[in-house]
């Protein structure tokens, strides 16, 4: 595992921590936190039931990221997306492997050019019902004052799009893959 990819897993298993926190009640604990929020997973994305190729995954989540963010661009016009962390793969402690999509970073706040994120449900909402997601439904409940709205598909993927002074497009997978190498991972 190369550097970046150490950090990577290190910031999401931080994450996790952080947000299992704040659901068992102790968000104050974090209240100050800086670090960017990652979704709990659902039951359904802690299962490897829905799990896919690496090859198939990717490109068809890679084609709801894509989508998602144009959406998002369309809608908050002069708000750019560029990819912040390369695509890599980790191996979670029940044995399952997830894909993680390369994440897509704004360094512009969207909270209130998306009006409190109406403007990001309003866009993105058909984008993830034609792609087999559900609606958003609302924010969630994250520590460190950021905004967050995630949304799950039937095969364990997650998608959250989260925002405090820069935002995120993050979208989580899992795969089918004995040996969990990023290098399964197509180019492109």
């Amino acid at each position: 595992m190369d550097t970046t990819q150490a950090k990577r897993v290190r910031r999401r298993s931080r994450l996790e921590l952080a947000v299992a926190l704040s659901l068992a009640g102790t968000a104050g604990v974090a209240g100050c936190s800086t670090a960017t929020p990652q979704p709990s997973p659902s039951s359904a994305a802690s299962s490897s039931a829905g799990a896919g190729p690496v090859a198939e995954s990717f490109a068809k989540y890679d084609a709801v990221r894509t989508d998602v963010v144009a959406a998002l661009e369309k809608k908050l016009p002069g708000i750019s997306w560029t990819v912040s962390d390369p695509a890599t793969m980790q191996r979670k402690k029940d044995g399952s492997c997830f894909l993680y999509l390369a994440d897509m970073k704004s360094p512009e706040d969207i909270v209130e050019p998306s009006k409190k994120f109406q403007a990001v449900f309003d866009a993105v909402d058909p984008v993830l019902k034609e792609h087999g997601f559900e609606a958003f439904g609302g924010t969630d409940k994250v520590p460190g004052g950021w905004m967050v709205a995630s949304s799950t598909d039937g095969a364990g993927a997650s998608l959250s799009i989260e925002s405090k002074g820069m935002a995120y497009v993050r979208l989580q997978v899992p795969v089918t893959s004995a040996d969990c190498n990023p290098k399964e991972i197509p180019a492109g």
